[in-house]
C-alpha cells in the first residue's frame, strides 16, 4: 500500500485499524470510511454514507441486527 506521500489524491495507507476484542489479521486489508456527518467534504461524506446504506442492505439477510443498527445509529 501506497504512503500518503506517495499517492495523495489516491488510496493511500492512512490509519492504523484495531479490534478491541482480539487482534487483527496481520494480512488483512480494512477501509475506513467516515459516517458521521462531520468533516470538510460534503461530497465525501455523502458518498460514505450511501456505501454504508449499500452494505446495511447487503447484510440484512445474514446480519438483521446489524443492519438495523446502522439505519437507525446513522439514519439512512
Amino acid at each position: 500500500m501506497q504512503t500518503e506521500q506517495q499517492n495523495p489524491q489516491g488510496l493511500h495507507q492512512r490509519y492504523r485499524v484495531e479490534k478491541l476484542n482480539g487482534p487483527t489479521d496481520p494480512g488483512a486489508e480494512y477501509f475506513v470510511l467516515r459516517v458521521d456527518g462531520g468533516g470538510s467534504d460534503p461530497k465525501h461524506i455523502a458518498a460514505c454514507r450511501k456505501a454504508l446504506q449499500v452494505y446495511a442492505n447487503e447484510i440484512e439477510p445474514h446480519l438483521p441486527e446489524l443492519a438495523k443498527d446502522l439505519r437507525d445509529r446513522y439514519s439512512i
